[in-house]
C-alpha cells in the first residue's frame, strides 16, 4: 500500500480532498476513488521506473484522443500543472499517478438479462470496433513515446524446463513463434486495448464505458477480439462443460462480430484467426502466475494444480482449449 503522504500528495497534484479517498484494488496498480464538486474520479497510482512515465503518457494521450472521436472510455483529467501524469519519489521508488473521471453504469452479471446478452455483446463489439478504426489513422504526440509492440514472453524460468511446466511453456512457444509470422499491416495490426474483458467495462442502459489501457499495446486486432471472447467464455458461459462453451464461444462472437463490423472491417483471414489468438490468450494465463514460481508446488492453489492438469490433457489430446474448437 502507497503512504499516506503519496496519497496527499496526489490529492495536491489533482486537487481534490484526500479524505474522500477510498481503496478499490491493489493488483497491478494501487487504484482508488474520489469525489470532486459531486463528480466521481478514480486515481491510478503505478509502482514504475521513472523512464516508464513515457509510456503511461502514450496510453493516456491515445486514451484522451480516443474520447474526443467518439469512443466511450474513462476520460484522464489534467494536474493542476495540466500534466497527465504527477511523479512522486519515496525511498527510492517512484509512483506515477494518473487520475480518470469514473466510469457510470454497472459492471456485467451474466445472470442479469441487461447486463448481459446479445445487447451487451454488439454494444462491446461496436465500442471495439470504433477504437480499432481511429487506431489506424492515430499519430502519437511525441514522436518515439508510443506503447510497446507485441512481442514473445520474455522470461527464462528453469522451473517451467520439466514435466507438464514444459508441455505448457512448449505450446506457449509454439502459438508465440506461428503468430510472430504473422504480417503488421496498418489495416490489421495498431493500437489495441490488450485487456478488453468484461471487469473493464460499466454497462450503462444501450452504452458500454470502457478503462484501464495500461496494458495497450500495438497489436493484431484479431488479437483484441480474441481476448474479449476469451474472457467471455472463461465468466460468461451458462455452462461449464466444453461443449456449452464452444456454443457460447460462436453465438458470442456472431453478435460482438456484428457491432464490430458497424465501424471496422477485417478481411476474413483475420476472423478465421480468432480462435487461434484465443487458444493463445488460455495458454498464456498459465503464466501470469507461473513465469516467476520458484518451483514449490505447494504454493499453487487447487485451481491452479487443476487447470494445469486439465490444460496438460488438452495439450496431449491435440485440442484447443475451451471456448476455441470453433471455425469462423
Amino acid at each position: 500500500m502507497v503512504t499516506p503522504d503519496i496519497l496527499s500528495k496526489a490529492a495536491a497534484s489533482f486537487d481534490f480532498d484526500v479524505n474522500t479517498l477510498e481503496f478499490i484494488s491493489h493488483s497491478a496498480n494501487e487504484v482508488y476513488r474520489f469525489t470532486k464538486n459531486n463528480d466521481h474520479y478514480i486515481l491510478r497510482l503505478s509502482l514504475k521506473p521513472f523512464a516508464y512515465r513515457d509510456k503511461i503518457h502514450a496510453e493516456l494521450e491515445w486514451v484522451h484522443d480516443l474520447v474526443q472521436h467518439g469512443v466511450n472510455a474513462s476520460l484522464p483529467i489534467l494536474s493542476k500543472d495540466q500534466q497527465l501524469t504527477a511523479v512522486y519519489e519515496e525511498e527510492g521508488q517512484c509512483y506515477i499517478a494518473a487520475v480518470f473521471r469514473m466510469a457510470l453504469g454497472k459492471f456485467f452479471d451474466k445472470g442479469h438479462p441487461h447486463l448481459w446478452g446479445t445487447a451487451v455483446y454488439q454494444a462491446w463489439g461496436e465500442t471495439m470496433g470504433k477504437m480499432h478504426l481511429h487506431s489506424k489513422s492515430y499519430k502519437p504526440l511525441v514522436k518515439g513515446r508510443q506503447r510497446d509492440h507485441w512481442s514473445k514472453m520474455d522470461f527464462s524460468n528453469p522451473n517451467l524446463q520439466h514435466g507438464k511446466y514444459r508441455v505448457l511453456l512448449e505450446k506457449l512457444r509454439s502459438l508465440e513463434n506461428e503468430i510472430d509470422l504473422y504480417s503488421r499491416d496498418e489495416n490489421e495490426y495498431g493500437l489495441i486495448h490488450n485487456d478488453l474483458h468484461p471487469y473493464n467495462f460499466m454497462i450503462d442502459g444501450d452504452t458500454i464505458t470502457v478503462f484501464d489501457f495500461d496494458d495497450s499495446i500495438y497489436g493484431w486486432y484479431a488479437l483484441d477480439i480474441a481476448i474479449a471472447a476469451t474472457h467471455a467464455v472463461w465468466w460468461g458461459s451458462p455452462g461449464e462443460d466444453r461443449g456449452s462453451k464452444n456454443e457460447f464461444a460462436r453465438k458470442f462472437l456472431d453478435y460482438f462480430l456484428e457491432g464490430y463490423f458497424k465501424h471496422h472491417q477485417l478481411e476474413s483471414h483475420w476472423i478465421q484467426r480468432i480462435p487461434l489468438f484465443m487458444d493463445y490468450r488460455n495458454i498464456c494465463s498459465f503464466f501470469w502466475w507461473l513465469q516467476d514460481w520458484d518451483g514449490d508446488e505447494s504454493k499453487l492453489n487447487d485451481f491452479q494444480k487443476n487447470a494445469i492438469a486439465e490444460a496438460v490433457k488438452i495439450i496431449a489430446d491435440g485440442r484447443s482449449f475451451d471456448g476455441c474448437e470453433i471455425e469462423m
